[in-house]
């Protein structure tokens, strides 16, 4: 009987307590990359990072991943059969009671609808011709543009105070 194989599945997910920009830091050391070449990893689809691995070589690869931050999975090469991640610290004590799915959220790292999925919206085009700019020094209105105001006629008595 031939020793099962195992691939090692990445598909952007973190682990609790570690931000994005960390781990894909962290990622490219690891791996001695580029960050644009990391960045690719993160694309929310799921990446076969390494293959044909003995299940202990597995599981050292997913906790030393999981100890930089990056949740990966295991999955055997002979059937479907995936292996839960390395659990987190506070996922170690669960307490009694019913079993609750560890489901986890991809990263936000991009566009969940695709361009041709998008609602286009016309460019609109405003006239700006009658706009002008200046430096806001003394009156800013033209002599033009003032409305020109006439002082209402007031009748002031002659008062003779000797």
């Amino acid at each position: 009987m031939t020793q099962a194989t195992y691939s090692l599945i990445f598909r952007g997910d973190l682990i609790a307590g570690f931000t994005a920009g960390d781990v894909k830091a962290n990622l490219a050391r690891l791996f001695k990359s580029s960050p644009q070449a990391v960045e690719k990893l993160f694309s929310g689809r799921p990446l076969v990072l390494r293959k044909g691995l003995s299940r202990a070589q597995a599981e050292q690869f997913q906790a030393t991943l999981a100890k930089v931050g990056a949740q990966v999975n295991l999955k055997s090469e002979g059937g479907p059969e995936n292996i839960p991640p390395v659990p987190e610290p506070s996922q170690t004590t669960q307490p009694e009671g019913p079993r609750v799915p560890n489901w986890t959220l991809a990263p936000m790292e991009g566009n969940l609808i695709k361009d041709h999925e998008r609602e286009s919206i016309a460019e609109v085009q405003v006239p700006i011709e009658h706009i002008s700019l200046r430096a806001a020094e003394g009156l800013l209105l033209d002599e033009s543009e003032r409305a020109e105001t006439v002082a209402a006629p007031v009748n002031i008595p002659q008062w003779d105070l000797n």
